[in-house]
């Protein structure tokens, strides 16, 4: 490798091992959060495929192995933070709904309910 093809490699690496690093502050937000309102799920699934794209690209068409393991372990990063958000918002969303116990609608009158027919301790 002759200089300017060294800087490059030396800047390549330097910059995307910075941005695996850049991953933990959002992730350690999100992992202590309650809400994850502010995070854009379509964004962080954009990354995690162009990442994902990116590792196969490296790793079939250039050859590259330490480019490939590079963008992956970018993947799982991206791919960990589209799945807390989720994890998060499905949570908020099942909070805000209210769980009902198995086989009770939240829509029919109590006495309509499969627990109205069940027999009780008094019969």
């Amino acid at each position: 490798m002759n200089c300017p093809e060294n800087i490059i490699f030396v800047a390549f690496a330097v910059a995307n091992a910075f941005r695996l690093l850049a991953y933990l502050p959002q992730i350690s937000v999100l992992l202590r959060q309650k809400d994850a309102a502010a995070v854009s799920s379509a964004t962080w699934l954009l990354f995690t495929v162009s990442n994902g794209i990116t590792a196969v690209y490296a790793a079939r068409i250039v050859a590259d192995t330490a480019m490939a393991l590079t963008f992956a372990s970018n993947t799982i990063c991206c791919a960990t933070i589209v799945a807390l958000v989720q994890y998060k918002r499905r949570k908020i969303r099942r909070m805000k709904l209210g769980s009902t116990p198995f086989g009770q609608s939240r829509h029919l009158p109590p006495e309509h309910r499969m627990s109205a027919c069940l027999p009780t301790a008094a019969e």
